[in-house]
């Protein structure tokens, strides 16, 4: 392969290759030398297990003036037409494996990890970016034709844009790696975290009520979940979206006008911590004072307000009084009882390039506001960060939330499997993931499922490259049915082989027999660990899933499958149906079905 580095600056852009700079041997690295105009390119290539780690430093005794630096950068070919161009990430819209023709010509798509193999299960080339993170990252892809583009791209924001001295982020490359390999490598370059990621089970009150919610639902759901055989397993009530008066006014409503410290005080009589949602970076600009805080917004390049999903403000958490509007918040709920803090809205600090403090990232400005939530609450207070970025590293929260909401649908099972296919390493290594609500209801599973009240479903376009992100988000949210009782059960397993944590968020009192034995067999399923394994038929998804001493196997296809899995040792045992012979599993499953093995 022939690579490069481009360099992109606010009035050039400058592309060298590496055979053309000056290069240098390390014991265990190939540095690579370029200077032009002032400026100073260095290049490192450090070989590691199944590959090497590549980074950049670009230096000058001026400003840089740098917006963007790709390295590698280098072309590839397809092998055929079967092949998978892989996306591996939490983004929404881009961490779905595709076919070469359902890329876009010259579009970027860029999430975590991308590569090129010839089947899931065989060998082929991977791109990661290694997190942490400081800077904006990808590794992309851009399809020319018959040829493929790969690039590892940093971006930086305003304020590091006037530097002298920047760095790329750093990524792994291997030209000849299997994904379980590639699992491994990223695992282990991951940091190890010091404090205790305990999994934090309980019940929420948003996938059922969504913002509805009043204290007298929360008490009658106490209640239900009183007569559970799972009670004992829960330790959290967390109150969702709805108490507020608005988004930007975090002090009760009318519904809550019994105080939020009465609502706290009864749910810890009932023997749970009460727990608490908030979106702190958010501000509607009907929200009283918003016109005398003009300056904490976060602005794009055009001087626009950046918004979430069109309605609400970003807050810049660097503003001095900003940040200390949003530390308030969290002063005033652990004052009244609460002790789980679940901070949402936190991924959308990822698309600013300009903050106040000029120094500032948004994954350090995000880092920086998570440790100074924790430093006004108390030692027994716990922060669930709901779209905070697992990339943030392995000192910020002991719980993150990984990705998109489930609904009870199945397109939200198999988009949420996507991502955890990919942010399942980060579980127990540097933050207990969260991969949403394990929520079961259903025409099926309970007498009265929730009948959604939003828009119609989005009919998507028939060729996936000719789709926006906005079609491709659309194309997915609550798509088909609600579950049956087949798929609740899958989504249910797959919450607890995932090793993370566990939260309800049904309407306890409406579910039926099958629907309360689902969560019990899920719950007695908790695992610690997961990992994903694709076998020679998968498609996009991993239909075998491994944690301790059990295994999940899914069918994520619309029609019955036969699944044949070699096992290495242990004797199996499941409530369905199996053959095994010769240590090799013969499973037969219906549509959205799965299994759980257990080993002996």
């Amino acid at each position: 392969m022939k690579f490069s580095i481009k360099l992109y600056f606010t009035d050039k852009n400058i592309s060298l290759s590496l055979s053309d700079m000056v290069i240098k041997k390390q014991e265990d690295a190939t540095v690579y030398f370029s200077a032009f105009d002032g400026i100073k390119v260095t290049c490192e290539v450090k070989a590691c297990n199944k590959g090497a780690f590549w980074s950049a430093k670009i230096n000058s005794d001026m400003p840089l003036g740098l917006k963007r630096v790709d390295f590698p950068v280098f072309e590839a070919s397809c092998p055929s037409k079967t092949a998978r161009i892989l996306f591996f990430g939490n983004n929404m819209h881009h961490c779905t494996h595709r076919y070469p023709c359902e890329l876009g010509e010259s579009i970027e798509y860029c999430a975590d990890c991308t590569g090129l193999f010839p089947s899931l299960d065989g060998r082929g080339m991977a791109l990661a970016a290694i997190a942490p993170f400081t800077n904006t990252i990808g590794a992309g892809t851009k399809k020319h034709a018959d040829s493929y583009e790969f690039f590892a791209k940093t971006e930086f924001t305003d304020g590091k844009m006037g530097e002298k001295e920047l760095s790329s982020e750093k990524f792994f490359l291997s030209d000849n790696i299997s994904i379980d390999e590639l699992y491994s490598v990223y695992r282990e370059a991951l940091p190890q975290s010091r404090f205790p990621m305990p999994r934090l089970m309980g019940w929420n009150t948003w996938d059922y009520y969504l913002n509805r919610v009043t204290p007298e639902d929360i008490f009658e759901n106490i209640e239900a979940l009183a007569k559970m055989p799972f009670a004992d397993k829960l330790d959290y009530i967390v109150i969702d979206d709805g108490w507020q008066k608005e988004w930007g006014e975090w002090i009760e409503n009318e519904k809550f006008a019994c105080g939020l410290d009465t609502v706290a005080e009864r749910i810890k009589k009932c023997g749970f911590q009460p727990g608490i949602w908030a979106s702190p970076l958010l501000m509607k600009e009907c929200c009283e004072g918003f016109a005398d805080r003009i300056h904490w917004f976060c602005r794009d390049e055009n001087g626009e307000f950046i918004r979430s999903e069109g309605r609400t403000c970003l807050i810049d958490p660097t503003v001095p009084e900003a940040r200390e509007f949003i530390l308030d918040i969290y002063r005033r709920l652990y004052g009244h009882g609460y002790r789980l803090f679940k901070i949402d809205y936190l991924s959308p600090l990822l698309k600013v390039k300009s903050f106040h403090d000029n120094n500032a990232t948004p994954y350090s400005a995000l880092r920086a506001l998570i440790k100074d939530v924790k430093n006004v609450t108390g030692e027994d207070a716990v922060i669930l960060g709901c779209s905070l970025p697992v990339q943030c590293g392995s000192e910020v929260a002991p719980s993150m939330r990984i990705g998109v909401d489930i609904h009870n649908h199945f397109s939200h099972v198999k988009w949420i499997a996507e991502i955890l296919s990919w942010t399942w390493m980060y579980n127990n290594k540097t933050t207990r993931i969260d991969p949403d609500f394990l929520v079961v209801r259903g025409l099926e599973t309970a007498d009265e499922p929730l009948i959604w009240e939003g828009a119609p479903n989005y009919t998507a376009p028939k060729r996936m490259s000719d789709m926006s992100d906005v079609d491709l988000f659309r194309s997915r949210w609550r798509q088909g049915d609600q579950f049956n009782a087949l798929e609740a059960e899958t989504w249910a397993y797959l919450v607890a082989i995932s090793g993370g944590n566990i939260f309800l968020s049904d309407k306890m009192s409406v579910l039926n027999e099958r629907g309360i034995s689902i969560i019990q067999k899920a719950v007695e399923a908790a695992s610690e660990e997961c990992r994903p394994v694709y076998l020679s038929d998968d498609e996009r998804l991993p239909s075998l899933w491994t944690a301790d001493d059990k295994l999940l196997i899914v069918n994520w296809h619309d029609v019955p499958v036969i699944k044949q899995i070699s096992l290495p040792g242990g004797i199996p045992s499941s409530d369905k149906p199996f053959s095994f012979s010769k240590d090799v599993l013969t499973i037969e499953l219906l549509p959205h079905e799965s299994i759980l093995i257990k080993l002996e």
